[in-house]
């Protein structure tokens, strides 16, 4: 097998990884969170197409957190290389409003994946893998770009999983929660509840008339 045209020609296994995901989760110790979104490999230029896989981010400690992508493989036709499972763990947290950032560099050893294939898992053979790390996380979204050192292959494995469109997905929460509160005022202008649901906007005020959204509302 030719390994360098195996990586140029490459589509990254997203139904293995979904399946190990799953169980993971499931069965780990720690505090942990999948996160679903789309995944891009590019190496020498060439993309694979988008696939749907999953990440699993721990949080052994405030500030910190590991990732596993697991059962990381590439093909080519019908020739196939199963890299393994990736680990990066004690990643620092820096908050940045409603979202964290990361960035790390490190050097770590991949591990063979924990499903049944046909040959070997070529990552535990790479020995120490240059990594670098960097990425935004939140309560429900994960951006990360991977950069991972193939120095025996003479590779560079450009990994994209997520979109960085956190400002957009943030304005739009903070504009939905918007839309669902009001400012409640007196007929002569006073402030008498400020930033309340609308659904509530009356509870707890005395029987009366009031400007609720810029309409008079009667309170019975």
């Amino acid at each position: 097998m030719n390994m360098k045209k195996l990586f140029t020609l490459l589509l990254f296994c997203a139904s293995l990884t979904q399946g190990y995901a799953m169980n993971a989760a499931s069965t780990g110790s720690k505090a942990s969170k999948e996160y679903t979104d789309k995944l891009v490999v590019t190496i020498n230029g060439e993309s694979s197409p988008e696939q749907t896989t999953k990440i699993t981010v721990e949080t052994p400690k405030d500030g910190i957190m590991n990732i596993t992508l697991p059962n990381f493989c590439l093909s080519a036709g019908e020739d196939m290389m199963y890299v393994g499972t990736i680990k990066v763990n004690e990643i620092p947290l820096t908050a940045s409003g409603l979202y964290n950032t990361f960035t790390t560099n490190q050097t770590i050893q991949i591990e063979a994946g924990d499903i049944p294939i046909e040959g070997m898992w070529l990552g535990p053979m790479l020995g120490d893998v240059p990594l670098q790390m960097v990425g935004k996380i939140s309560d429900d979204k994960f951006y990360t770009t991977i950069d991972i050192e193939m120095v025996l292959l003479g590779q560079t494995i450009h990994v994209v999983f997520g979109t960085d469109d956190f400002g957009s997905s943030i304005h739009s929460a903070l504009s939905e929660k918007q839309m669902q509160t009001t400012n409640v005022y007196t007929l002569q202008g006073i402030l008498v509840k400020g930033n309340v649901e609308k659904a509530h906007a009356l509870d707890g005020l005395q029987k009366g008339i009031y400007i609720v959204d810029g309409k008079k509302v009667i309170k019975k």
